[in-house]
């Protein structure tokens, strides 16, 4: 068994999980017949009662019956039983998307890319290219919130460095041209030179997970940010 699947429930993604760990909640009944499953070389996201071995497949819902008319012997009546189906919309439906796509939801991405490849691109560029692609994708909230979470998330580290640069000449101007403290304006500037550097890499780091997680579908959220980018799309 592949050791990468996701549950799709109420509404909500969860994976990836190994084969055990899906069978526990199967067995925990914390999945659902119409729940919906997903693994690689699956084309469509599948009914949890198809995948073999998760759960007991549900039998065919009763027939329900209606009365015929006052007057009317049953045998008059015309055939009107009616059944009682899971709904049909779900994620994947007709569809070969992956998890977390909201293309899997039957939404298409107004910028004609692939939602993964413009999640991505969101990052590639930090705030800039999240404006570019906010502005520009109307439809899908999966390449929606990633490009506000890249304006939020490198706008603000954006803002960081900024400050930090001002700071900087603020000290030169007062320390080192007014009171004349070199010992005092050297260790103040290296110092923030210290956190220039980490704030860089930070930002290095964030666009490549960013990037990563939007590659593969997912609405990864940072702990400030993606709650914010998150609000902003509701």
């Amino acid at each position: 068994m592949s050791t990468q699947w996701y549950l799709y429930k109420d509404q909500q993604q969860t994976g990836p999980m190994t084969w055990e760990q899906l069978l526990e909640k199967g067995k925990a009944g914390a999945v659902g017949p119409a729940d919906m499953i997903w693994t690689e070389g699956m084309p469509n996201w599948t009914r949890a009662d198809q995948v073999k071995g998760l759960i007991p497949a549900v039998p065919p819902p009763n027939p329900v019956y209606s009365p015929p008319p006052p007057g009317v012997q049953a045998s008059q009546q015309p055939s009107n039983i009616s059944y009682q189906h899971a709904p049909s919309a779900y994620p994947g439906a007709g569809s070969s998307a992956r998890p977390g796509s909201t293309a899997a939801a039957g939404v298409k991405s107004s910028t004609g890319l692939e939602p993964n490849i413009a999640g991505l691109l969101s990052y590639i560029l930090g705030w800039i290219t999240g404006i570019i692609f906010f502005l520009i994708e109307s439809e899908n909230k999966f390449v929606r919130f990633h490009a506000m979470q890249s304006i939020i998330t490198f706008g603000g580290l954006t803002v960081l460095q900024v400050l930090i640069s001002i700071l900087n000449r603020l000290l030169w101007s007062f320390l080192w041209r007014g009171v004349g403290s070199w010992a005092m304006y050297s260790t103040l500037t290296g110092l923030l030179g210290i956190i220039s550097i980490i704030i860089w890499l930070a930002t290095l780091g964030l666009a490549v997970l960013l990037m990563i997680k939007a590659y593969q579908y997912e609405t990864f959220k940072l702990p400030i940010a993606g709650n914010i980018a998150e609000k902003q799309l509701q």
